[in-house]
């Protein structure tokens, strides 16, 4: 990111390599978490057990996970300012999850989400990916329009989760094309 040259406004999506740009990842990674704590909180959930059964993975597996030959995360900046990332890791040889979905509510509306998203489906295809699943809190809206008009569709669960959480939670798949048979 350093010496890129590029002015604000030009957003630039990368794939985090130095340290830096790996604490950008981190930052908002941990505001995600508090976000969707603070709203789950609203709904009745304690924000601790959002964070403990939704996110429990620590920044050394997000980038064990999250890098090739079965992951990719991607960072979206302007100006060297983090704006959001998305992510997916391998479930299984045929299959990736989407995870870490996050652009900072003041970004938000300029089709960030949507070139992270586009841009993590292409990546799943070429690395022979044949579908790509997620799970959503159910009032992420704008989250759901975006992921249904990538081609998610609503399916059953793929991991368990504690059975309070069922009404709050939402999975959903796309299929990228290809052979094989999605978890």
């Amino acid at each position: 990111m350093a010496g890129t040259g590029r002015a604000r406004g030009a957003i630039v999506v990368i794939s985090p390599t130095t340290d830096h740009e790996w604490q950008h990842v981190d930052i908002l990674i941990a505001e995600l978490k508090e976000w969707d704590a603070r709203q789950s909180e609203a709904l009745g959930f304690d924000g601790d057990e959002v964070r403990s059964i939704f996110y429990p993975d620590d920044m050394e597996d997000i980038r064990r996970d999250s890098v090739p030959p079965g992951g990719c995360l991607l960072l979206a900046v302007d100006g060297g300012s983090p704006l959001g990332c998305a992510a997916y890791r391998r479930l299984n040889s045929h299959t990736c999850e989407v995870y870490d979905v996050y652009v900072r509510p003041t970004c938000r509306g300029r089709g960030i989400g949507s070139t992270l998203l586009q841009r993590l489906v292409r990546q799943a295809r070429i690395a022979g990916y044949h579908a790509m699943c997620l799970e959503t809190a159910t009032f992420m809206h704008d989250a759901h329009r975006l992921y249904t008009s990538l081609d998610f569709q609503v399916r059953e669960p793929y991991r368990s989760i504690p059975a309070k959480f069922a009404r709050a939670t939402m999975w959903m798949q796309c299929n990228l094309g290809g052979q094989g048979s999605p978890i």
